[in-house]
């Protein structure tokens, strides 16, 4: 009764229509066609009488239907009546429109042409089913039109064919540090409420999220056929950072799905005249009845195979980077002269997995002095689009001890291009440096006076007789300076000797004292744990774990990421496995940030794991 009601409010804002809709204006002799006669928006439906179908055989019908959308902003309301027919003969036939009286006007719907061949479409082939609807006219994508159970209709069966969750992969086959893209997507034609219960697991990858799912933009896309709003559960880049088969798991969903049925019992009966059918759809004694199912949708498990870069033709230099790149390099610091610090920077542009470049190798001519230019390093990434794209740019700090001419010979940087399975080497132009001497400050001469010596004599002699006795009283001040700055010197050294007594004598009375526990770098994550902040529970743990990665592992900043997390901890005796429980404590972390769904057990298992692989770290003692 309150959907009715609801309905009812809008239907003075739009403007009625009456369609005839066609599922299929082309079929073969054994398919079957829905014809559909839709009024939109009318208050009062009256005599309304379909055509006769003598080229057809009425296989079903009539078919009520009734349900409301939402277009561009815009609410409209409607109501239907359908028969699935089957055509006798073959030929090209017209079926006429329906006529009705509405809102107090008689009106006539369309009609449309039916083409029946001797042989069996592709588009219906092997259906055994009426085909879908399509939307009506000016419905650009109307999706949300089987919430309504007509009589005899099964809620399993309709959710079943409106309601599904896959992951679609841009490739199965790949290259380690080749990115891929996938994307987890829930289709509906049902009115539902969805939540997701299990994760997928993305083990074994860098991922790098390209849109943020709480933002739910939807869109709409046709499968066999029928138009299906889709919700983006998560589309993110995966990075592989080892070879073999990798499963992406499947997601979960929750969903509760809402159906409305009619309670009348007459409507049972399809003998029924179209007008009494139309009546008891716009009588609000009728009541639509709310119906909720359950249902746990689960989307297949996709399987990447993923191939180990060549061993054959790896260029010396090569560091990991995958993808298509370009190299420049430019001097950005004008007029050098010797013993001046200056900058050469180094950009790296195309893409690929740009986030895991390692900084080229500069060969430096004799005479210069450089610095680490890993310390210096700005990034331009578009992670929204796949592969990820933009550039990386190094700058390498240098001095030239003396002035003169020096070139720096031409900088490579190699790649491993996954589009033709062959190493690449660019390379920069060589940069020649001209360096000026070393500036030195010159100190100005002072004024001679032309005076003779005599003059300068007797001017010395004058001065002195009139400032004697300021020259006396600034030397007794002199003295007394020294004599007050030598005892400060001397009583500080005897505080600080005092100081070095007391804290000996302390340091023995704290040498039976047995020394605190280490701190627990999980203590602020339990206590979030235990007070239910269950998001900052997952922040913490991943701040923990970057952050003792940091202490242990001696990569620059700029370079701190999954990838070479991966490659630095397997050096060095970590089996892959331990490696990649690392990597998945990590994902999980920031995967809970963008879906949040907890479980106690599961972020205790987690603390747990994570305690023990930074314990782990910790007593590896990385270099």
């Amino acid at each position: 009764m309150i959907f009715i009601c609801t309905i009812a409010s809008f239907q003075a804002m739009s403007q009625v229509n009456f369609t005839t809709i066609a599922s299929s204006k082309e079929i073969g002799k054994t398919d079957y066609v829905q014809i559909e006669f839709v009024v939109e928006n009318a208050q009062q439906i009256e005599h309304l009488q379909h055509p006769s179908f003598q080229d057809f055989h009425i296989i079903q019908g009539p078919i009520q239907s009734s349900g409301m959308s939402v277009v561009n902003g815009n609410m409209s309301q409607y109501k239907a009546l359908s028969f699935v027919l089957q055509p006798i003969k073959t030929g090209k036939f017209t079926i006429a429109g329906a006529t009705a009286d509405i809102d107090g006007k008689q009106m006539h719907s369309n009609a449309v042409t039916i083409i029946v061949k001797a042989n069996v479409s592709s588009n219906n082939q092997g259906n055994s089913q009426p085909m879908a609807l399509p939307a009506w006219p000016g419905e650009q994508a109307q999706v949300d039109r089987e919430y309504f159970l007509k009589p005899g209709e099964k809620a399993s069966d309709k959710i079943k064919k409106n309601l599904f969750v896959k992951v679609d992969v841009s490739k199965t086959n790949c290259y380690v540090g080749e990115p891929i893209v996938a994307t987890y997507k829930l289709y509906s034609r049902l009115q539902s409420e969805s939540r997701v219960t299990k994760h997928p697991s993305l083990n074994g990858f860098s991922v790098y999220d390209m849109i943020d799912p709480n933002n739910d933009a939807s869109s709409v896309e046709k499968v066999n056929g029928k138009p299906f709003t889709v919700h983006i559960i998560r589309k993110a880049q995966l990075i592989p950072l080892q070879s073999g088969t990798i499963d992406l798991d499947p997601v979960e969903i929750d969903n509760t799905v809402h159906f409305l049925k009619n309670s009348s019992s007459k409507n049972n009966n399809n003998t029924n005249s179209p007008r009494d059918i139309f009546d008891d759809l716009f009588d609000e004694s009728v009541q639509a009845i709310p119906v909720d199912e359950h249902v746990t949708l689960e989307s297949q498990p996709v399987e990447i195979s993923v191939k180990p870069l060549p061993e054959e033709k790896k260029p010396a230099d090569f560091n990991g980077a995958v993808g298509h790149f370009t190299v420049k390099a430019d001097i950005e610091t004008k007029n050098i002269t010797a013993q001046d610090a200056a900058i050469l920077k180094l950009t790296v542009k195309g893409d690929g997995n740009l986030p895991v470049v390692n900084a080229p190798e500069v060969q430096w001519p004799s005479g210069i002095e450089n610095y680490d230019a890993s310390t210096n390093t700005k990034e331009d990434i578009d992670k929204t689009v796949a592969p990820l794209s933009g550039s990386k740019t190094f700058e390498y700090s240098f001095t030239p001890k003396e002035s003169g001419n020096y070139v720096i010979p031409s900088i490579q940087f190699s790649f491993f291009d996954p589009v033709s399975a062959s190493y690449k080497t660019m390379s920069t132009d060589a940069l020649n440096i001209s360096v000026g001497k070393l500036k030195h400050k010159s100190a100005s001469a002072p004024a001679v006076s032309k005076t003779s010596a005599a003059d300068e004599k007797n001017s010395s002699s004058n001065f002195l007789q009139q400032h004697l006795e300021s020259f006396f009283a600034v030397l007794i001040l002199s003295g007394l300076a020294i004599y007050f700055m030598l005892q400060n010197r001397r009583l500080k050294r005897q505080h600080e000797e005092a100081e070095k007594v007391a804290a000996a004598k302390k340091a023995m009375e704290l040498a039976a004292v047995p020394l605190p526990p280490a701190p627990d770098l999980f203590e602020e994550a339990k206590r979030l744990l235990d007070t239910g902040d269950y998001r900052g529970f997952y922040t913490e743990v991943n701040r923990t774990i970057w952050k003792a990665v940091s202490e242990e592992i001696n990569i620059p900043a700029s370079q701190l990421n999954k990838y070479n997390i991966s490659l630095q901890l397997q050096s060095r005796g970590w089996s892959a496995e331990t490696t990649s429980s690392l990597i998945d404590i990590l994902n999980e972390c920031e995967m809970k940030l963008y879906t949040p769904d907890y479980n106690t057990e599961n972020m205790q298992a987690l603390l747990q794991q994570a305690e023990e692989l930074v314990l782990k770290l910790k007593s590896t003692k990385l270099s």
